[in-house]
Parts: structure tokens; C-alpha cells; sequence
């Protein structure tokens, strides 16, 4: 059968070879906005290493050099003693479960960002061989806990981190497990020595699942460290943030209610006040919507939406029109006894195949213009070669995947294309259909 269906497209090729240029242009167009969308769609639903419900981080201020409200007696002792009672306050809500104080570039889909170079050992940094990571920063003030906080969990066994003791001390640093794999090749980092730019070896005490500072990148490599005390500035508010995790079962809404009735009155001192609480979620919302991630997602959609719909009734149309034109044909068929299984499972096989050949000749020009450097990761993003890339984001699968879901979509629509028009030929009577002929 397969025989004399290629038979029937090769002496149909002058009807065929139109059809053939516009799925070729079809597939093409359509696997570059197809692309975008799995994309975002992967990196979104990649996991954040990190959990939304239930974190919020505290919003405070201070009155200014120029507010006629600023108290100008407090002096910086009393400035950060007053900074260390609020973070005991939160901790010692009662829906509060742990507390932790990080800095402003150590907290989910921040504004901030700060890095550093690392490496295996000295002689990797003299030939300048490094990994570049995103570094978070926490104080272990009131016994503060960024991996139980945030939610972070260890990259081997899925359970908590457990941080020694003299863990700031020490210097330990803990790190994603892109971290470890692109600096060790393996997970399983704990008790391995990294160089640090600053010429001394410390050593990894633990390894977190991966994490994402920005929910729609992938998880960039990153060291957590821990600090005793306050870097001397009078500038805390801004270079710190207090994040926190209700327990269990607290409702969201009525603590936010109650915190800034009874609570956030009593962090009036010294110069602070408090202007509120934002969840993890909304602050997540916030840096999207502010760096145009969700335009661009809209924009993506539309376009891949626009494109399909305008392919689907080009191609609809094309193949309807070419069911009726055969219409002779079918009663032909019909009177030499052919089925109206046999006709229908023909001529979709006819359509799959014209549709088959087309998109293989497609993949000639998109491996084309994907070798190209137009398979961008992130628009507008910075260096990315050392994220820690998804597997289906990876080159050749990401190219692949949407490969397949751009064949699939021109296949459905070719087949529905050629269903419908075929099925209502070859329910025609063989003589009324050979009327005209």
C-alpha cells in the first residue's frame, strides 16, 4: 500500500509541490515561535528549589538624613541594637516557625545580585580556570537558618541541611549541586576544599538542590555562607532583608492582618519603621512584571497563537480543497469496491506523508538556524554557560522536542485537514459522484 501511495503523490506532484512549499514555510515559521514557548514553559515549570507558601519577608525603612521624623541622637550602637530587637520580634511571633536575616542579593527573584569566582585548587586559579557563582550571604543572628526558611533541601538525600555549629567560623560554604557538578563533576561535594578569590581553601559542608534566584532562568551556581554580626554601616535596612516562614496551617491573610495591627507598630524606633510584609509570591510576581517577563510571555503566546491559527486555516483550506478535487476519484474508488475505510485510511496516509517529506526538508534549514546561535536561553540575559541547564533546555533535546511538537501540530492539522472533506466524498454514492466526470 505504502508503495502505491508514494506513486500517487509522485504523479499528483504538480498539485503536490504548492502544497509542499507551504508546509515547508509552515514548518519552519512555526517551529521558531513553537521554540520560545517551551522555553518558558520548561524553565517555568523546572523546580525553584525553594517553596513560595507560607515565606514572607519583613518591608522596612528608616527616616532619612532629610525627615524632619529622623531622631538624631541615636547613635549606631543604639541603630543596630534597635534592628536586632525587630528581628527578635518576628521571630517571636507565634505563627512564626524560623526567621533568618540575609542580604539583599541573598533572597528569591531580587533585584539584587552579587557574585564571586571559585576555584578546585591554586593551580586552577593561576591558569584562570574558575566557576562564577551567585553568592547568598545569611546571619545567624537568633539563630537564624536560610535552608530551613527558604525551604532548600539537600541535593542527596532530599532531606534538611544540617549547618554546624561553627559553621560561620569556619567559613564553610554550602553550594547548589550545579555548583558541585560543574566544579567536581559529582554531587557528592561535602568535605571537598574550594579556592577562594581571596587566596584561602575552605571547606563545602553541604549540597542544596538547585535554585532558582529568578523563576523563568535557569538555576545559575551558588554558594551560601554565614556571617556572625553586622557588616558596620548604618545603612542595615537596605542591606538587609528579614525573610521568615509561618508554621504550619497559619493562614496568610489574618496574620498579615494581625502583624501589622499589633506588631509593626512596635518596630517604630531608632529610626525604623515597618511598612509592611510581602510573600515570596508576590515578590516573585513584583520582579516579573517590573523586568517585562510576563510582556514577553504574553507577546510569545500571541504570536504562537496568531501563527497557529493562521497555519491551521491556510493548511485546512489547502488539503480541503485538494479532498474535493478528487471527489471523482473517490466515487471511482467506491465503484470498484473499495471502503470507505480503505479511502480514508489512504488519503491520510497520503497527507502524513506529504507532511513527512516537507518537515524533513524544514529540519534542513532550522538545524541551519539553530547552529546559528538563535536557540537563545534567556533573551537579554547575561553569561549563562555555567547555568545549570535542565536537560530538556540542553541544546540537542530542547531542538528535538520542539522538533517533534511542531511535526505533530502540522500532522494533526493536515490529517483534520483531510478527515473531514474525504469522510463526506466517501459517503457520496459512486454515480452521483462520477456525474461530472
Amino acid at each position: 500500500m505504502l508503495k502505491n501511495i508514494i506513486k500517487q503523490v509522485w504523479n499528483q506532484r504538480r498539485m503536490n509541490g504548492w502544497i509542499l512549499l507551504e508546509l515547508i514555510i509552515a514548518g519552519f515559521f512555526l517551529w521558531t515561535v513553537i521554540d520560545p514557548v517551551y522555553l518558558l514553559t520548561v524553565n517555568h515549570l523546572t523546580p525553584k528549589g525553594y517553596e513560595e507558601e507560607g515565606r514572607f519577608v519583613l518591608q522596612l525603612s528608616a527616616y532619612g538624613q532629610n525627615s524632619s521624623k529622623r531622631d538624631t541622637t541615636v547613635t549606631h550602637e543604639q541603630q543596630q541594637a534597635a534592628f536586632h530587637q525587630i528581628v527578635r520580634q518576628v521571630n517571636n511571633c507565634p505563627e512564626v516557625e524560623s526567621v533568618v536575616l540575609v542580604r539583599n542579593s541573598s533572597f528569591p527573584n531580587g533585584g539584587s545580585w552579587s557574585g564571586t569566582q571559585l576555584y578546585a585548587d591554586s593551580i586552577q586559579a593561576k591558569e584562570g580556570k574558575y566557576v562564577h557563582s551567585q553568592q547568598y550571604e545569611y546571619n545567624n543572628l537568633e539563630g537564624g537558618n536560610i535552608f530551613k526558611t527558604y525551604g532548600m533541601k539537600d541535593a542527596l538525600t532530599g532531606g534538611d541541611i544540617v549547618v554546624p555549629e561553627d559553621a560561620a567560623a569556619r567559613g564553610l560554604y554550602f553550594v547548589s549541586e550545579g555548583f558541585a557538578k560543574h566544579m567536581f563533576g559529582t554531587t557528592d561535594a561535602v568535605g571537598k576544599k574550594i579556592y577562594t578569590w581571596n587566596g584561602n581553601f575552605t571547606e563545602i559542608a553541604g549540597v542544596f538542590k538547585d535554585f532558582k534566584h529568578h523563576d523563568f532562568e535557569p538555576s545559575y551556581p551558588i554558594v551560601v555562607t554565614i556571617k556572625n554580626g553586622f557588616y558596620d554601616t548604618p545603612y542595615m535596612h537596605y542591606m538587609y532583608l528579614v525573610a521568615f516562614k509561618l508554621k504550619d496551617g497559619v493562614d496568610a491573610e489574618t496574620f498579615e492582618e494581625r502583624f501589622m495591627k499589633e506588631e509593626a507598630p512596635h518596630m517604630k524606633i531608632a529610626n525604623f519603621y515597618c511598612t509592611g510584609i510581602e510573600s515570596f509570591e508576590n515578590q516573585r510576581k513584583e520582579y516579573a512584571e517590573q523586568n517585562g517577563v510576563y510582556n514577553l510571555i504574553r507577546l510569545k503566546l500571541s504570536l504562537a497563537g496568531f501563527t497557529l491559527m493562521c497555519i491551521f486555516l491556510g493548511m485546512v483550506g489547502t488539503f480541503w480543497i485538494r479532498c474535493n478535487a478528487r471527489r471523482q476519484e473517490v466515487g471511482l474508488m467506491r465503484s470498484l469496491g473499495a471502503t470507505k475505510c480503505n479511502i480514508v485510511t489512504r488519503f491520510l496516509s497520503e497527507s502524513a506523508l506529504i507532511v513527512t517529506i516537507a518537515f524533513m526538508v524544514s529540519l534542513i534549514a532550522l538545524i541551519h538556524y539553530a547552529m546559528e546561535g538563535n536557540m537563545t536561553l534567556i533573551e537579554g540575559s547575561g553569561e549563562l554557560r555555567f547555568a545549570s541547564i535542565p536537560w530538556l533546555l540542553e541544546d540537542t533535546p530542547r531542538f528535538c522536542m520542539t522538533s517533534l511538537i511542531t511535526y505533530l501540530i502540522l500532522l494533526l492539522i493536515a490529517l483534520l485537514g483531510t478527515l473531514i472533506p474525504v469522510e463526506r466524498a466517501a459517503n457520496v454514492l459512486p454515480a452521483d459522484a462520477l456525474r461530472d466526470e
